[in-house]
């Protein structure tokens, strides 16, 4: 069967690489726009049952193990489709900054999880209290940007955050409570890409649900 034929041409251990590079990739974007662009794209144009084989189509063909049509309109205006260095050049070593387009200066770190090549950083480990911030990972507000916003803008030390959690559209981050007052004052309202960051008290969970 050819999909026998194809499973013996891919093996298990290349497959789970692949999967796991595209969920790091999911978990930070290197163009969080594009991808929303083509998620919006392959939703419209996908129907709901058949979105899971057309993603395993698209699997195979970038491990070159389908064909492919006779004309690619991706590859008629300069790039193909799953080739990242077709679309953006030859890739940076890893640990090299990347080249910023932009004319208003470097863009923050992007790194969101315990970062690669960084030792540990120290946490606070007490009793901590949590704040609220109200932008996260679509704004591009990764746990290790708030954690320099923390550290440069409010003067914090790396001993006074605890964990930092960012999800969508909002994040949280464990402080010293002796902290937590400094943090907000010096966060709260900071303009972060054009756009006014929130930052309060997080509310408990019971809170929460009778608000």
């Amino acid at each position: 069967m050819p999909s026998e034929q194809a499973a013996k041409r891919l093996p298990q251990e290349a497959l789970d690489a692949f999967l796991d590079g595209i969920l790091a990739e999911l978990e930070e974007p290197s163009d969080p726009a594009a991808l929303n662009e083509i998620r919006a794209a392959f939703r419209k144009r996908v129907p709901f049952s058949k979105r899971s084989y057309a993603a395993a189509a698209l699997i195979l063909r970038a491990a070159g193990l389908s064909r492919s049509p006779s004309r690619n309109p991706a590859k008629d205006q300069g790039f193909a489709i799953g080739s990242r260095d077709a679309k953006r050049g030859p890739k940076a070593p890893r640990g090299d900054a990347p080249r910023d387009p932009r004319p208003d200066g470097p863009r923050p770190p992007r790194s969101e999880g315990p970062d690669e090549g960084r030792p540990p950083r120290p946490r606070f480990t007490g009793e901590a209290t949590t704040l609220f911030c109200s932008m996260g990972k679509r704004q591009r507000l990764y746990p290790r940007i708030l954690i320099d916003l923390a550290i440069d803008v409010a003067g914090l030390s790396p001993e006074s955050l605890g964990d930092v959690r960012a999800f969508d559209n909002y994040s949280f981050v464990d402080v010293d409570p002796e902290k937590a007052q400094a943090l907000i004052s010096a966060l709260d309202g900071y303009d972060f890409r054009g756009r006014k960051l929130s930052i309060s008290l997080a509310k408990k969970k019971d809170e929460a649900s009778e608000s």
